[in-house]
């Protein structure tokens, strides 16, 4: 008696297309059967089970997934930059992309940019204020730290008509009254007309945050809107002018006495740049986001393999926050050629 089954060239077409991760009701859709036939025939002839023909349809997507977003990369990546460079955030990017290019998918866009490489700004919301707005926070602190009393008649002939429309417009959407606006415009000319007289004025980064938050708690400088609070945070300048001593530098202040440089006690200056180098290195080939998260736990899993890294906290406070980190990591790599620095990693 003959005992080997025969199976048709269908029920092979089945068995194959199923193995491969099709699923039951595409299979049917091909070949004339209902969904639940279709299951009959991948039982009865020994089939690859639900969870690996699950697992063989997310491999193939995977692969689909990749081609896209290497497809995208191939065109679009030194645009992504560009505009990366520009301050643009990734969602930004898109966007503007889209418009200029309508048949780009945004959904691959953001897949391949996430994993690019490309440094895009995280967050706007610093750019709400302008530098004139920025400096205007320290010279109002610094003035308030002084206690200095507001002096109207310098403010009105000497700070720009930008700064008070800008805070006009701020202060009263965070309910500030007109005589509350005049005595910090006030208190802003006073420290700056005090300056001229005295080279020595300046003001800690530590005592400027303190400031603000009793300010900020004083007067309730908050917008309904949910908008940042003027004055900006310490971060917030650090980051525009990438060092608090750079920004008072900038508005003509003294800086503070530095012994050793910021950050530079367990690890060298190279140890920081290395440390980010490194970690864009590792995200880029697992093609995770570089973002301070994930850079806390890559040095949570350098720690446990024995490698010790600049924490994120010392990271902040060396350059200021963290997209400026990734900046100049990505300045130093390029100035150095360093055969340490791995190229692919960085974003271009």
């Amino acid at each position: 008696m003959n005992t080997t089954t025969t199976i048709s060239d269908r029920n092979k077409l089945i068995l194959d297309r199923y193995a491969d991760g099709a699923t039951l009701q595409e299979i049917a859709t091909v070949v004339g059967l209902t969904r639940e036939g279709v299951r009959l025939v991948v039982v009865k002839h020994g089939g690859a089970d639900a969870e690996a023909s699950r697992a063989a349809r997310q491999a193939a997507r995977e692969a689909v997934a990749a081609q896209a977003s290497d497809e995208f990369l191939a065109s679009f990546r030194d645009l992504a930059s560009s505009l990366a460079n520009q301050g643009l955030t990734r969602a930004e990017t898109i966007s503007r992309l889209a418009v200029l290019y309508p048949a780009m998918d945004v959904v691959v866009a953001d897949d391949a940019l996430k994993a690019s490489g490309i440094v895009f700004d995280q967050n706007n919301d610093v750019d709400i204020f302008s530098n004139v707005a920025l400096e205007a926070g320290v010279w109002f602190l610094l003035g308030s730290e002084l206690r200095l009393k507001p002096d109207y008649a310098w403010a009105v002939v000497n700070l720009p008509q930008e700064l008070l429309d800008e805070l006009g417009a701020h202060l009263v959407e965070a309910s500030v009254t007109p005589e509350e606006l005049a005595t910090i415009l006030g208190i802003i000319g006073a420290a700056q007309r005090a300056a001229l007289d005295d080279g020595t004025l300046t003001i800690t980064g530590a005592r400027y945050n303190e400031l603000r938050g009793e300010l900020l708690d004083a007067m309730g400088l908050t917008s309904a809107k949910g908008a940042k609070p003027w004055p900006p945070t310490r971060q917030t300048i650090q980051k525009r002018y990438d060092g608090w001593n750079d920004a008072l530098e900038s508005m003509g202040l003294a800086t503070a006495a530095k012994g050793r440089q910021k950050g530079l006690l367990a690890f060298s200056e190279d140890d920081y740049t290395q440390a980010i180098v490194d970690f864009i290195a590792d995200a880029t080939e697992s093609r995770t986001e570089q973002t301070f998260a994930n850079y806390e736990k890559w040095v949570k899993q350098q720690a446990a393999a024995g490698t010790r890294r600049p924490s994120p906290a010392s990271i902040r406070n060396f350059y200021g926050a963290w997209l400026p980190a990734l900046r100049r990591a990505a300045r130093a790599h390029s100035a150095s050629g360093s055969v340490g620095m791995r190229p692919a990693a960085l974003p271009r």
